[in-house]
């Protein structure tokens, strides 16, 4: 799910679902805080303050997201921890480091994923659903076999292997190519 379909789910009274989504960037926010002073408690009510915060404004008319969610939360929440600790006279030298750390990854992973969909696109339909019933369906194989028309389960393992071994050569590929 995009950021904008989250926005647009938020836009939409369904916080809930969009909700689910957010959470993920939980950890790295809560890392951030807690290299900053902030408890586990604190770390998790600055981050609902945060989505709070974001739920709001996505209904606003003229909001845009101008960075990803992930930036956007972790901003929010930082300026929020900050603020509070200004109000405890609890200053506390932010420590950026931890959070650059936790952000290279998290675009690293960003990056790995992206090139793992355009992988798994460029196979082909019928070699993306063998592998999408195999490792996402968890279906057996005589039940791929059936499904996918093939004579027994050893030829759609064979199948699955050729399309999981094209899958990863694409992924190769295009990991060079970045």
């Amino acid at each position: 799910m995009t950021d904008q379909e989250i926005i647009n789910i938020l836009r939409d009274g369904k916080e809930d679902k969009a909700l689910l989504k957010l959470y993920k960037f939980y950890p790295s926010v809560e890392y951030f805080l807690k290299m900053n002073g902030a408890s586990k408690e604190e770390a998790l009510d600055v981050y609902q303050d945060a989505l709070y915060i974001l739920c709001k404004k996505a209904k606003e008319k003229d909001f845009k997201l101008s960075a990803q969610l992930s930036t956007y939360l972790f901003s929010v929440s930082k300026y929020i921890w900050k603020e509070s600790l200004i109000k405890k006279n609890r200053m506390v030298p932010f420590t950026m480091e931890a959070h650059e750390i936790v952000d290279e990854t998290l675009i690293v992973e960003e990056e790995k994923a992206s090139v793992a969909e355009k992988a798994l696109a460029s196979i082909g339909e019928k070699c993306f659903e063998i592998l999408k019933a195999f490792y996402h369906e968890k279906l057996n194989m005589n039940l791929i076999a059936e499904a996918f028309g093939f004579a027994n389960e050893k030829s759609a393992r064979n199948q699955k292997y050729k399309c999981l071994e094209k899958a990863k050569s694409e992924y190769s590929e295009l990991s060079k190519s970045k």
